[in-house]
């Protein structure tokens, strides 16, 4: 009986002319979405590419200098963009793509492509996840919002409780015919789309392709949890609501609250709750926590005579020039892990107030299933903030281990050198550049990224449980009249 519901509902729907062309519209987006993004993810990888092959090059051919000046020369390294960001950007815009590494530095990673773009630009940014998103609710609203409330209004509703059919059945026809009307308009163009991500990630770098086909599956499945919500809470509303009108005036308003304004205020919430602070004070703090360093290019700073005194006693000789290192090499590599302690305190902190205000959104999902999908949207595309902080970390991990190699030899092969000496006479050339492996980041598997949005998951599995449980009480306390 549910089965021969749900084929009258959807052959009901898809021959309504509001739903034909609310759904081509859709599918338009979607479409069109999914193309931009495939080609836009194309363009930067080609041009990542061709960046990372050239700042090799640029490190390698460099010519003969000091290992210092070297390390001030310094190397870029470039966020990779996974196949399921022409789904999905996510914060892509707003975090950086490049990396500058360099000595007694902890950069950033910059170039944000939102702050190139206009106000205008970024509002009419369109994508497949936002489809999915808020566009796709909608049209289920559309779709179910008088479902129920309009066959009492017509009178068709007592005619087939009258026959026998249980609200129960009827309610779960209505539903299934729904979900088999949104599968009919997204499906084409879903596969279509996995098909693309699928071959560009395979015809790129290798790293593309970990935990491809599960996080393609985990998404749709998450998504279909999503649309689920919203089918049966559309359904539970036109249940209780006395008329269709009224039924579509509720879900509008929960779709332009929960959808446009909770995630807004979730944002303005978490930064209030948990303030970071300017990037001057950031800078201050760091400044002053290097100061405890040995000033290796300060002869007359008191942290530099120490230090001289600490490695002479240490070595048991009465000059620099006879310390089994060179001091210099000794004293840079010294000032650097100051510096790690320091970056890790002053950077940490700023990220773990990053993590807290992210925690906020997170409750706040509780009241908005659009949050959670698209955290978990975001993280699964690989454009979320944590695969960006995974990015720049791995960024300064490789830049300490290219500053240490450089020290090392700085320290090894100018030994018995003065400082003057070992900074500016001093030289080597490739055979050093080449011990700097290129740069290589290995983005985050799937069972690394659904541990760390299991409150994500969790919430939105309590979203459809929820909306089960109500639909259900709705379904058996249905009135026969309006």
């Amino acid at each position: 009986m549910i089965w021969h519901i749900a084929r009258k509902e959807f052959t009901e729907i898809t021959r309504d002319g509001r739903f034909l062309w609310t759904a081509l519209v859709i599918m338009l987006l979607l479409i069109v979405s999914l193309g931009v993004g495939a080609q836009r993810y194309s363009e930067d990888r080609a041009l990542r590419e061709a960046a990372t092959s050239e700042a090799r090059q640029q490190w390698l051919t460099q010519g003969a200098q000091g290992p210092h000046t070297a390390g001030h020369y310094g190397v870029y390294a470039f966020k990779p963009a996974t196949p399921l960001a022409l789904f999905d950007p996510g914060y892509n815009d707003y975090t950086g793509t490049i990396q500058y590494l360099e000595a007694h530095r902890e950069n950033q990673a910059g170039y944000k492509p939102a702050s190139d773009s206009t106000a205008l630009q970024r509002f009419g940014d369109l994508s497949g996840a936002m489809v999915l998103q808020m566009l796709v609710p909608l049209l289920i609203i559309l779709l179910c919002f008088g479902m129920v409330s309009g066959e009492r209004e017509d009178g068709t509703w007592r005619q087939l409780l009258s026959i026998g059919v249980k609200r129960q059945t009827l309610v779960a026809g209505k539903a299934t015919g729904a979900v088999l009307a949104v599968g009919a308009v997204l499906l084409p163009a879903l596969i279509a789309g996995g098909i693309a991500a699928a071959m560009m990630a395979g015809s790129g770098d290798v790293h593309e392709m970990i935990d491809f086909p599960s996080k393609v599956v985990t998404l749709l499945l998450l998504y279909l949890v999503f649309f689920a919500i919203f089918v049966c809470l559309a359904l539970t509303v036109s249940i209780y609501a006395k008329s269709s009108g009224g039924a579509l005036t509720g879900l509008i308003g929960f779709w332009i609250v929960a959808g446009l304004l909770i995630p807004r205020v979730a944002t303005d919430v978490g930064k209030r709750v948990y303030p970071t602070p300017s990037a001057f004070e950031v800078q201050a703090a760091i400044e002053a926590g290097r100061e405890k360093g040995p000033h290796a290019h300060e002869p007359n700073h008191p942290n530099y005579k120490a230090f001289s005194a600490e490695m002479l006693e240490k070595y048991n000789v009465d000059k620099v020039e006879d310390l089994p290192y060179n001091f210099l090499g000794l004293a840079l590599q010294r000032d650097e892990e100051v510096g790690f302690a320091v970056f890790d305190k002053e950077y940490g902190g700023v990220r773990r107030l990053y993590e807290q205000q992210d925690k906020v959104q997170q409750y706040l999902s509780l009241i908005s299933p659009f949050i959670a999908i698209k955290n978990l949207s975001a993280a699964l595309s690989g454009t979320d903030v944590a695969f960006s902080n995974d990015f720049s970390e791995a960024g300064e991990g490789y830049r300490r281990n290219m500053i240490r190699v450089l020290n090392e030899d700085l320290m090894k092969n100018a030994k018995g050198l003065s400082n003057y000496s070992a900074e500016w006479s001093y030289k080597t050339d490739k055979k050093l550049w080449s011990r700097v492996p290129p740069f290589d980041f290995d983005p985050p598997g799937i069972a690394t990224i659904l541990g760390r949005n299991i409150f994500s998951i969790v919430v939105l599995l309590a979203w459809l449980a929820a909306s089960l449980a109500l639909l259900r009480r709705a379904a058996l306390r249905a009135r026969i009249d309006s």
